[in-house]
């Protein structure tokens, strides 16, 4: 009968040191998730908010300095070579779904 009890302390003894590492493991593994989270969070703020950080801040100025608009601008972009035709593609590809 001691024996038994024994063994059974040492089963025990080495379950709650398992679920000791295994709690360390889950909290590692939680600070990891919530670093990657916030991490894409701000990457993808980054990447919405400075498009339009460097228009307000860097290019409107020299838009009302030189008197240029956004039709200006707009007018400018359509002469990029290939700008038409890929609205023209996109145009007949947003009939075609409808």
């Amino acid at each position: 009968m001691q024996t038994d009890n024994s063994d059974l302390k040492s089963i025990l003894d080495k379950q709650n040191e398992l679920l000791e590492d295994n709690n360390k493991i889950l909290h590692k593994l939680h600070r990891y998730e919530l670093i990657n989270f916030w991490s894409k969070m701000v990457w993808f703020a980054l990447l919405i908010g400075l498009p339009f950080a460097l228009y307000y801040y860097l290019l409107e100025p020299y838009f009302s300095a030189f008197g240029a608009s956004y039709d200006t601008f707009n007018a400018g972009m359509q002469e990029i070579p290939g700008i038409k035709s890929f609205e023209e593609f996109m145009k007949a590809y947003q009939e075609s779904q409808k």
